[in-house]
């Protein structure tokens, strides 16, 4: 079943040395130790998301805590 919009959050670790997470809506999030990876990770959720026909919010934290949006 494809979502007709969706959002795609991508949260900066606490603090250094802790694990960034992604998540897709409510599903539960993936967790990854370098900032690329999980950067890599929420850009290809969002193709194939867009390739099902879904509209994407990717949504980034930014240093000061503040999201930052794109939307697909």
């Amino acid at each position: 079943m494809t979502q007709s919009h969706l959002r795609i959050y991508v949260v900066r670790p606490p603090e250094p040395g802790a694990e960034w997470a992604v998540r897709v809506d409510a599903e539960k999030p993936v967790r990854f130790h370098a900032e690329t990876h999980a950067l890599a990770y929420a850009v290809r959720q969002a193709q194939v998301r867009r390739g099902q026909g879904a509209t994407v919010d990717l949504r980034l934290e930014d240093d000061l805590g503040q999201w930052r949006s794109m939307t697909w």
